[in-house]
């Protein structure tokens, strides 16, 4: 359920992240990518969860707008780019399925690890004896 704005420079900056976020995904949703390059299921997993003691009145989730404390038992993790940057669980995890960076400062917050390199072996003698 989205909030509507007061005017504030707070709900302008919000509206444009919900319009980035909002135009991203359909993007996403219209063209679906041939490889997926957002976040594994285990590094969504893994992100730090902020107690619900460290949330404050005024602070909310910056993709849907509601204050954290109004949710009883509120999901909210941080993202390792930075440390005041807070989300719902539910909202951030579709955009970090389909997106490797954070919404707000673009940072890379997972890269897919490089295949291991195969080194060839020095040529060495065969031996005919070790089969």
């Amino acid at each position: 359920m989205m909030r509507g704005g007061t005017g504030t420079s707070n709900d302008q900056a919000h509206d444009e992240l919900m319009n980035t976020l909002i135009s991203s995904l359909m993007q996403e949703a219209d063209h679906p990518p041939s490889e997926l390059k957002g976040c594994p299921d285990e590094f969504i997993a893994n992100l730090d969860r902020v107690p619900k003691e460290k949330l404050t009145q005024d602070m909310s989730c910056p993709i849907c707008a509601m204050p954290f404390l109004d949710d009883k038992y509120p999901l909210v993790v941080q993202l390792p780019c930075h440390k005041d940057h807070l989300f719902d669980l539910e909202c951030i995890e579709p955009w970090l399925k389909l997106n490797a960076s954070c919404p707000m400062d673009r940072k890379i917050l997972w890269k897919k690890p490089e295949p291991p390199k195969i080194e060839e072996d020095s040529e060495e003698e065969f031996d005919d004896m070790y089969a």
